[in-house]
């Protein structure tokens, strides 16, 4: 089963005002642990995605690090699922820290609902 990459690249979001525009006028999806607010634009030739975790959940900064950084290998292994131009942001929302591999799966099980 092999995939040819897509000609879109996936970059960080990191402009106030698209995330903004992301909450605002974007498509939310979530499961269990995980939101996914995702916004379509014509405009770019990326795909711009954010990662967030509540600091609330997670008190020490090395948890949410940790916690940000297996979003962010998530989102790359599903990269082709991610075909059109446009914003995403991605929330864990969970309390307990999971393992990479649930995490990929549940992102697997959001991108698949776009």
């Amino acid at each position: 089963m092999s995939q040819t990459k897509n000609e879109l690249t996936l970059k960080r979001l990191k402009s106030k005002y698209a995330i903004e525009h992301l909450f605002t006028e974007g498509k939310v999806l979530s499961t269990k642990h995980l939101i996914f607010s995702v916004a379509k634009q014509n405009k770019t030739t990326a795909f711009y995605a954010g990662v967030s975790v509540s600091k609330r959940n997670f008190k020490k900064a090395v948890d949410r690090n940790r916690v940000k950084r297996q979003l962010r290998i998530a989102l790359k292994t599903h990269e082709l699922l991610l075909s059109f131009p446009g914003n995403g942001m991605l929330i864990f929302k969970g309390r307990r820290q999971l393992s990479t591999q649930s995490i990929i799966k549940e992102t697997q099980r959001l991108l698949e609902k776009l």
